[in-house]
């Protein structure tokens, strides 16, 4: 026979367990004995349905209170996803919370999309309930028009873009991340791209770089005149790993509590504005200006980004 000690038990249900020991005539160890025997010999006799049902119900319940904390509208209830569903009433959905019913197929997928989730992991517990995209490289067309065209893209269902997102990781290798979000729905894009924004690149990186800048100015172009928005942020890699790989968190939510908000996406191909930013030996964390200035400098010597003026031009509408 094995033994344990149970420390920290609530009030309240230490009371409990002792009137329940009470009423069976049993000492409060051998009550507690017993409800432990009793759980483990249920889990052991439930039936293969019987347990999909109840991993089910754990996934939906560990889901839900997730996307509420990034939405921007009242909380959904199951009352509210059975609605959205296009059910006549909230009995089944209320009952797929509670353990005492299982969604088909269909409502699955339906729930996976309104809730912004992985339908694999909701259906069958695989992968994550929010993955990333597998990394991307954004400069195909080496910083052409096609690029920004693939970054403005709408999503499979064919959601326009709303929101790009460019998160720079403070490690050493500067890695840069983007989400993209869209209309009508809590599902994103999110992902690792093929740049690294810091030292730590040989020839090819640097060009990538070179790529990424004219990239970020062609979409400036596009956004002033657009109908969606653009922000860039610094985000470190310990809360990326805690509260999104290991806390499977929204990503929305790494930007709303763990991102820094920065001006570097429309700043950094700017030439004017990196001569008012570089006072203090660095433009917008400490040791860029080297790394910054070789890029300016080829891109110059190329004539690949567009002058301050054709931009203020666009920014105006005067150009077509």
């Amino acid at each position: 026979m094995k033994k344990i000690l149970i420390r920290l038990i609530p009030e309240n249900i230490y009371q409990a367990l002792e009137t329940a020991a009470n009423d069976a005539e049993r000492s409060l160890e051998g009550h507690a004995r017993y409800i432990l025997t009793q759980s483990v010999e249920s889990q052991k006799n439930i039936s293969g349905g019987e347990r999909y049902q109840q991993e089910i119900t754990e996934r939906l319940n560990k889901i839900l209170p997730i996307v509420n904390k990034v939405r921007k509208e009242p909380p959904l209830t199951p009352a509210k996803l059975a609605e959205l569903l296009g059910h006549q009433d909230a009995l089944a959905a209320e009952n797929w919370f509670t353990g005492n019913g299982v969604p088909g197929f269909i409502d699955l997928n339906n729930l996976s999309e309104l809730l912004g989730c992985c339908a694999e992991w909701l259906k069958f517990g695989e992968r994550v309930p929010f993955p990333m995209s597998s990394q991307s490289r954004i400069n195909w067309k080496g910083g052409n028009a096609e690029d920004v065209d693939a970054l403005l893209a709408p999503d499979s269902k064919g959601n326009p873009v709303t929101f790009i997102r460019i998160i720079r990781l403070t490690n050493n290798a500067g890695n840069i991340l983007i989400l993209r979000e869209f209309k009508n729905t809590l599902s994103t894009d999110f992902f690792y791209t093929n740049l690294h924004l810091s030292e730590e690149i040989g020839n090819g990186g640097f060009h990538d770089l070179a790529d990424f800048l004219v990239i970020l100015k062609k979409l400036y172009s596009r956004y002033i005149k657009g109908d969606f928005f653009v922000k860039s942020y610094d985000l470190s890699e310990n809360d990326l790993s805690h509260y999104y790989r290991e806390g499977h968190c929204h990503p929305q939510y790494l930007i709303e509590h763990c991102c820094q908000e920065s001006v570097w996406w429309e700043d950094i191909w700017h030439a004017e504005m990196l001569e008012r930013r570089g006072q203090n030996g660095y433009y917008f964390w400490k040791g860029d200006k080297a790394l910054i200035d070789r890029l300016h400098d080829y891109l110059m010597e190329k004539k690949r980004l567009k002058s301050d003026e054709k931009l203020e031009m666009d920014r105006l509408g005067l150009l077509g």
